[in-house]
């Protein structure tokens, strides 16, 4: 099958060390498409996960694998996230490296068309987490026991021969508070993105998928990989596209 070629792919969420990590997945999208630049944008690493959950199988090694030898021929770069926090520690004391790739908490990216935008994971403007940071953790499990009933509700729909649904995206929709949240958050990057003159912003952290456009400024977010699967890709003429696992569009963004 021929690849399809990008000019950058954007992914975060991935949380490689627990169980929830759609990680062959993420292998079967890497055999469809081909890109000069990666960039991945928090929480690609769970280091929450080894107090608790940590949890390690063969495709993940493999993500790792497949990352670190990209960097080898084309341009990835490590944003860090709230979930690989001590990466962010250690880099701050110069006490790490990942392979040859480069750690930082934001990029500004430059586009096809010549746009400036920040990549950011997005933790740092989670007010909710940073004020009630035991009960955000106390949030963080209801949704690991909600992403853990997706995985069998998944199973069995694949067992009956059914596509891959997302339960934790079904009720994200439809509970007004997590709504609420989520566009608070856009709202507040938005407004992070005007006030450093930038025009627009990729970020993750908040699991919701999302391509649009406030005022003037764009807004973008490339989901996870334990839950809905997504990214965002660049297309070569400059064309953003959030997709899925499967390559299926979502939106877009000429």
């Amino acid at each position: 099958m021929k690849k399809i070629k990008y000019k950058s792919v954007f992914i975060s969420d991935l949380h490689l060390g627990t169980s929830h990590c759609k990680a062959a997945l993420l292998l079967e999208l890497f055999k469809k498409i081909k890109f000069e630049n990666l960039f991945l944008i928090g929480d690609i690493v769970d280091l929450w996960a080894l107090n608790s959950h940590w949890y390690w199988n063969k495709d993940h090694g493999k993500v790792i694998e497949k990352i670190l030898k990209y960097s080898r021929k084309r341009n990835v770069n490590y944003i860090l996230g709230n979930h690989d926090m001590i990466f962010r520690n250690l880099l701050l004391k110069n006490a790490f490296q990942f392979g040859e790739i480069p750690l930082s908490d934001y990029l500004i990216y430059k586009t096809v068309k010549g746009k400036n935008l920040l990549l950011i994971h997005g933790d740092q403007f989670d007010g909710f987490m940073r004020n009630l940071g035991w009960l955000y953790h106390l949030g963080d499990k209801t949704y690991d026991l909600v992403v853990f009933f997706n995985s069998v509700l998944n199973r069995l729909r694949k067992f009956f021969g059914k596509e891959y649904w997302s339960l934790s995206g079904y009720l994200k929709s439809k509970v007004k508070t997590v709504l609420a949240n989520v566009t608070k958050f856009e709202s507040i990057l938005v407004q992070y993105a005007n006030d450093h003159n930038v025009d627009g912003v990729i970020c993750g952290h908040t699991h919701t998928p999302s391509m649009t456009t406030i005022g003037s400024t764009i807004y973008m977010n490339d989901g996870d990989w334990v839950d809905s699967c997504t990214f965002i890709a660049e297309s070569l003429d400059g064309r953003f596209y959030l997709l899925d696992h499967k390559l299926k569009e979502i939106a877009r963004i000429d």
